[in-house]
């Protein structure tokens, strides 16, 4: 009983260990958040070397058809349309719902405060800033930061659709119900985050909002969770920090 008892204790310390990491990474209180790193700019995708030049290609087209974009009434309102910033060349995407005030001035998705916490989670899984692609369910900004319509959601899939095909990731990140709603992979009530969904044969982990977890960081163990399943799927090893 007593060889139990130790192997539990070690095994709830190493848990402990590992979320003061996480809570570290991130900027947990008690903890020193990195220096935030300004946005680099990107049409559509990076011009990276593994990326399939015709990929970037059709999504420069895409990115210029959306910043004259007026299928939905959400253009009537933007500064600039925010299509995505990172790299085709990568095996993950992370997926948001639109973009925010700082985000319409840029022109870049996830700029703000919750933009540098995802840039700390995305740290935390081991990959450069700009070694993901990242992009939002609508390319403009939604009124007083609201939660798009159905109908601009749709409207927006003529760009979503065609970008992730091309980026062609191996797992999508959903950041929202939101988003994993717009992807399908979530049922309609119930639990969603944490459980795994598709999109067009891509494995889907709908996880929380980085806006959300500035709220309630009390919640970012679950997504940490979260995202060492993605690692898992990805077969990259968590870490060490």
């Amino acid at each position: 009983m007593s060889g139990d008892r130790e192997n539990e204790l070690a095994s709830v310390r190493a848990s402990a260990q590992e979320l003061l990491k996480w809570e570290e990474t991130l900027g947990g209180s008690g903890f020193p958040t990195p220096e935030a790193v300004a946005p680099q700019a990107v049409s559509g995708a990076s011009g990276a070397l593994g990326a399939d030049p015709d990929s970037v290609a059709r999504l420069e087209v895409l990115t210029s058809e959306a910043a004259q974009c007026t299928r939905c009434d959400l253009h009537r309102g933007r500064t600039k349309s925010v299509f995505a910033r990172g790299t085709a060349d990568t095996d993950l995407a992370f997926v948001g719902e639109g973009p925010g005030f700082h985000e319409d001035q840029q022109g870049l998705p996830f700029v703000g405060r919750a933009g540098q916490l995802l840039d700390r989670m995305i740290a935390a899984m081991g990959y450069d800033r700009d070694g993901v692609y990242i992009c939002n369910v609508v390319k403009c900004r939604p009124p007083d930061n609201r939660t798009p319509l159905p109908t601009e959601a749709a409207a927006c899939a003529h760009f979503l659709v065609p970008q992730l095909e091309l980026v062609q990731p191996k797992v999508i990140v959903a950041l929202g119900r939101c988003a994993a709603e717009n992807l399908q992979c979530v049922p309609p009530a119930g639990r969603w985050r944490g459980m795994w969904g598709e999109w067009r044969g891509v494995p889907v982990m709908p996880t929380y909002h980085p806006a959300f977890l500035l709220r309630s960081p009390q919640f970012k163990k679950p997504v940490w969770e979260d995202l060492q399943e993605v690692l898992s799927v990805l077969n990259r090893e968590v870490p060490r920090r």
